[in-house]
């Protein structure tokens, strides 16, 4: 029986409170024994109100990789709508899945919603932090630190706030609430409030990362907590265990989140009647800052084991990422260029890693046509190459397509498949994505795991950039030493691949030889049938010539209806048979073409061993001569 499978839509998975949720997610598809597949981009969503927007381009190669979901491998889809960086994701996820009737879940986004929705509750969470500090506490002045005025999750708590001070009897006074930003401004919100003439016996944040603000500045000024001013916070981040004091605050139960999602799926797709939003209530955490935990006098030893630990844990990624930087530096060739990320697999302990480029790319074709819009980034391929082996045994280029997900079956494995999916991108080019295996027991390591893979990203997208220049330079190399109509070398080209052929000749001791070639009766054709057809008859003996000189000549356009060849050889005699076969192709072509002229040129030649050359502009003339004698014989024949 087929496993059931779910996908996972969100922005940076491996940040606290997206770990949070994406384990509860996984800790309940164990259960279950579904897939689960995570798709992951990696920018952090611009802070509120910071008037910061991501360049299309960025923006365009972060939600790529949502198009890589494979709806016909899926059974239902989980968004963490309010992570993503985009909410046209949560549009085109939720109508493909419509459109194959498969449930999809939105967690924790109250901005859009969809079919099915799971909510953490701030309302009653901040009441019961609210209750705690008026009831459990008898507190009565209790100042507000939201984040901005106006927004939504500021709003509901600040609510919440005034709610129960009201039902307490407690007057609302405006001068005890102030915004903080979620973000260092509560230091300077709390600092007015010590200013105040009637000091706050409680500050309660709508953030945890407020309220650890709030506090520095609290104890930066002599106050004691609690016993002076009670602080608490919102969210339960890992802060606020390792903090002193450790902060009271509510935890929204993001893993039970996870689960009740993946309980939506199930039941939807057992035919049930579902709801269409399932509230998840959070967790009142009741710890030192309000007076429930004793603080400890001694010294804080888990708050500075976790930070030297946090410290040295940075210290060892910058070392590998400067090592992994000048690895890329020194990459010859694409096998070689990901072999440095075993070591980065290892310090974010995955269990197995593919590197999943776009064929086009890896195989270096090339898209310089005028009609390609290049500030657009580009797609994911139909068809992917594996370019690394780590944790499983797929060798390096592997070609497989991307509807596949990965190049080996994960999901005929004994255990179900648990795989997440980040984007490559460089500037407007998407190049691929990364698969891997997380641990088992995720926990959030912040911004590395995103600064690790926008490093191969750059690095990576250097490196085929640098290919792609590289045939650019080519290609205008060939414009400046090639006529445009026939292909042939111009000028330019002749000097430049004629010094050159000649220099192979004398270092093997042939012959040298230059053949003029001309245009039989160009003018009647160009005069009589027009310069369309003038055109075929220069086109016709240039490919005369090409298909009838050995390879590694300079055949070149010199003029209007003018050749001239430079060939190396070990006989003169051979030169007759390449003269006689430019006349047999054009005889031949005379023969089927139906047109009303007939293409002919003459040639003449020049012959001369190497070491008794001249020069080549010599050669050229004594050649030109005697084609002139060839062209005069034709005309006195007829």
């Amino acid at each position: 029986m087929k496993r059931p499978a779910i996908a996972v839509c969100v922005t940076g998975y491996d940040w606290e409170y997206e770990t949070r949720v994406v384990s509860g997610v996984y800790e309940r598809c164990k259960e279950l024994g579904c897939h689960l597949l995570v798709f992951s981009d990696l920018m952090r969503k611009p802070e509120l109100n910071s008037g910061r927007t991501l360049p299309p381009e960025i923006l365009h190669g972060e939600i790529e990789i949502y198009n890589l979901i494979n709806y016909s491998l899926i059974d239902g889809v989980i968004l963490l709508g309010d992570s993503l960086l985009d909410e046209s994701v949560i549009a085109n996820v939720s109508k493909k899945c419509a459109e194959r009737n498969i449930p999809a879940v939105n967690v924790n986004d109250p901005l859009h919603i969809c079919d099915k929705n799971v909510v953490l509750s701030d309302k009653n969470a901040m009441e019961r932090v609210m209750r705690h500090i008026v009831e459990d506490h008898g507190l009565r002045k209790i100042n507000f630190i939201g984040g901005f005025p106006g927004n939504q999750q500021t709003e509901e708590r600040l609510a919440a706030y005034k709610k129960v001070l009201t039902e307490n009897g407690i007057p609302i006074e405006e001068s005890r609430i102030a915004y903080g930003e979620f973000w260092k401004k509560a230091y300077e919100c709390a600092e007015n409030f010590l200013k105040a003439d009637d000091l706050p016996q409680a500050i309660v944040c709508a953030s945890d990362t407020m309220a650890i603000f709030c506090m520095d500045c609290i104890k930066a000024h002599g106050y004691r907590i609690p016993d002076d001013i009670v602080v608490t916070g919102f969210d339960g981040i890992r802060d606020c265990e390792l903090y002193t004091p450790t902060l009271t605050t509510v935890r929204r139960d993001f893993a039970s989140a996870g689960r009740a999602a993946v309980d939506i799926i199930r039941r939807v797709n057992a035919g049930e009647q579902v709801e269409k939003e399932v509230s998840v209530e959070a967790m009142l955490v009741k710890n030192q800052s309000c007076g429930c935990q004793e603080i400890k006098k001694e010294k804080n030893v888990g708050y500075f084991d976790a930070f030297y630990s946090e410290q040295n844990r940075y210290r060892e990624f910058n070392t590998y990422i400067i090592e992994m930087n000048t690895d890329f530096a020194s990459a010859t060739n694409s096998a070689s260029l990901y072999k440095s990320l075993k070591k980065g697999a290892e310090f974010f302990r995955l269990k197995r890693l593919y590197v999943c480029i776009c064929a086009n790319i890896e195989r270096g074709e090339k898209s310089f046509d005028a009609d390609t819009d290049h500030s657009v980034c580009g797609t994911i391929s139909d068809a992917m190459v594996s370019m690394l082996s780590c944790g499983h045994g797929v060798p390096v280029s592997t070609l497989f397509p991307a509807a596949e997900l990965v190049p080996e079956d994960i999901f005929n494995e004994e255990k179900p498949a648990f795989m997440a999916f980040s984007p490559l991108y460089f500037k407007n080019r998407f190049l691929g994505y990364i698969a891997y295996e997380p641990p088992e027991e995720l926990k959030g390591t912040g911004d590395l795991f995103g600064i690790w893979l926008l490093s191969l990203s750059n690095n990576a997208g250097s490196f085929y950039m640098n290919n792609e220049l590289e045939f650019v330079i080519d290609e205008l190399e060939n414009l400046y030493i090639r006529d445009p109509l026939t292909g042939l070398y111009n000028r330019r080209g002749m000097n430049r691949l004629g010094a050159q052929l000649i220099a192979r000749a004398k270092a093997n001791g042939e012959q040298i030889t230059v053949i003029c070639a001309d245009i039989d009766n160009l003018k009647p054709i160009n005069d009589r049938y027009g310069h369309e057809q003038g055109d075929n008859a220069i086109l016709q003996v240039a490919n005369a010539i090409k298909e009838s000189l050995p390879a590694g000549s300079v055949c070149s356009r010199t003029g209007g209806d003018e050749y001239c060849i430079i060939v190396s050889h070990e006989s003169s005699e051979q030169v007759d048979g390449y003269i006689a076969r430019i006349d047999a192709f054009l005889d031949e072509y005379n023969s089927s073409s139906g047109l009303p002229y007939r293409v002919g040129c003459s040639c003449g030649a020049c012959s001369i061993s190497s070491e008794g050359l001249i020069s080549l502009e010599h050669m050229a003339k004594l050649a030109d001569k005697n084609m002139y004698e060839v062209k005069f014989k034709k005309k006195k024949g007829r």
